[in-house]
């Protein structure tokens, strides 16, 4: 069970490392489809770029706690974050979390 934001980080760095899954799979986490404008949606990871890097992230919500979990490809920049929630089922992201994690990744 992942209990702790430095779980999350190991998780990540495994993860980005190919320590988890094989290489061709690996590259299905990084890949997203191809003449579709605007797709940002990879096999279980968002693309998402900012301040010229791109980022690959994984939200999720429950009652209570927004979290985000994220990094360059190459790691060299990584974001992982929790954040408690009254409404973690909204459809945006929470305007706390979003100030906290972009100010991260600047």
């Amino acid at each position: 069970m992942i209990s702790t934001t430095a779980d999350l980080e190991r998780l990540i760095t495994h993860l980005f490392r190919g320590d988890l899954v094989p290489e061709p799979q690996l590259e299905e986490v990084f890949t997203v489809p191809s003449g579709i404008e605007g797709a940002d949606m990879s096999a279980g990871l968002q693309r998402f770029e900012y301040g010229g890097r791109v980022y690959w992230l994984k939200s999720g919500a429950r009652y209570g706690y927004s979290a985000v979990v994220g990094a360059t490809r190459d790691l060299s920049r990584t974001l992982v974050h929790s954040v408690n929630a009254t409404d973690a089922k909204g459809e945006s992201m929470n305007p706390v979390a979003q100030r906290i994690a972009l100010a991260a990744l600047t």
